[in-house]
């Protein structure tokens, strides 16, 4: 469901980017920041990264407050996302960077709520996302960017709320990774 809830809302963004730009290719990616040997994850320049930086758990959203089962029934989860959108454009096209920037605040600031209804490919469990920028001083930036391995860049950060997880609702086709490299479709 974090993945739905990911996944979808960058490619809505893509759409919403490629017509604004005139674009024949998506500019923004959902991926890690940085690979762990500490390189690039991505070759490509001139994109934003999508990554998600952390979870939290809502522990207001629970019917009790506290997530504790009620009369035997174990509520959904509901979490908190952390999601940075960095610039990770060549130096000479900081301009671009900016702007990109500047098109995915406007694009959050349009639509602050997505659904399964409003929102092509998001899981039909997921009741809805809110979006908000998630301000943050330059001391919690620069270590955000310290603990992902990356170098300072135009971003941003945004906290989507209330993703809530429910095991029983969870219905997803996982992949198993096998030892050549090769992805195996598992259904659960």
């Amino acid at each position: 469901m974090i993945d739905s809830a990911i996944f979808s809302i960058v490619g809505e963004l893509n759409d919403s980017l490629n017509i604004k730009f005139r674009l024949n290719e998506n500019r923004v990616v959902a991926s890690n920041l940085m690979n762990l040997d500490g390189s690039l994850s991505l070759k490509d320049e001139n994109r934003i990264v999508v990554s998600l930086v952390n979870l939290e758990e809502e522990k207001t959203a629970t019917p009790n407050g506290f997530g504790v089962p009620n009369n035997g029934i174990n509520h959904p989860i509901y979490l908190n996302m952390y999601v940075l959108f960095y610039s990770l454009f060549n130096e000479k096209l900081y301009e671009e960077s900016l702007k990109f920037i500047s098109s995915i605040i406007g694009f959050f600031q349009a639509k602050k709520v997505f659904t399964p209804g409003n929102t092509p490919g998001l899981d039909h469990s997921i009741e809805k996302v809110l979006v908000e920028i998630n301000n943050i001083s330059f001391h919690e930036q620069s270590n955000i960017l310290s603990a992902l391995g990356a170098k300072y860049a135009p971003c941003v950060l945004y906290k989507m709320r209330m993703v809530a997880i429910e095991e029983a609702k969870i219905g997803y086709t996982s992949t198993r990774i096998t030892s050549s490299g090769e992805k195996e479709d598992l259904k659960n």
